[in-house]
């Protein structure tokens, strides 16, 4: 993806609202995709998007130092991800409790998972749906390492979360969307 024009993001950095609005057309689509990852509800979608996208407003000074070594998208999804993860920081219903007994049984057992690629991009709306089913946090820690790849122990520190805890909400959810999802295959 290409970087938005720098004259767009000078006039940005200058309070143009128009520049506001052509910049917000330019990264609405991407921002909405980062975000629709984490956000069932359309208001805190909306929401986490607008949020996103001051933030890039308000760090235009930033953008534009760091411009010709910049890959506008990466610093524009590193801000909607750090936003969310802000939220779920702030937000307590987005905590969950889990126990942690059998934590020790289910990090040593393996579970493969078929990497069948053509199910995969046949049914992206499927496994979006899948994924959508899971509770907040196990579906917070899922995209951020499956999909954003970091690491547990980043997780962790991100959501205030231990190392464990972060592996068992992604072991979890792994096995829930696997089941849902060998369900959705068996219609097929």
């Amino acid at each position: 993806m290409e970087n938005p024009p720098l004259t767009l993001l000078q006039q940005c950095k200058g309070n143009d609202r128009k520049a506001h609005f052509t910049l917000y057309q330019w990264c609405f689509d991407d921002l909405i995709s980062i975000c629709r990852r984490y956000y069932k509800n359309d208001d805190e979608l909306k929401s986490a998007v607008n949020m996103s996208f001051l933030k890039i407003i308000q760090s235009m000074e930033v953008i534009i130092q760091k411009y010709d070594d910049l890959v506008f998208f990466h610093w524009m999804k590193r801000i909607a991800i750090n936003h969310i993860i802000d939220e779920f920081r702030k937000n307590k219903r987005y905590r969950e409790t889990i126990d942690l007994k059998d934590e020790a049984e289910m990090l040593k057992t393996d579970h493969g998972y078929s990497d069948d690629r053509t199910f995969w991009n046949e049914n992206l709306g499927i496994i979006q749906r899948a994924i959508d089913t899971l509770p907040e946090m196990s579906k917070a820690v899922f995209n951020l390492y499956a999909i954003d790849g970091y690491k547990h122990e980043e997780i962790g520190e991100l959501l205030n979360i231990s190392t464990n805890t972060s592996k068992v909400h992604y072991f979890r959810a792994k096995q829930k969307l696997q089941v849902l999802l060998s369900k959705q295959k068996s219609l097929l």
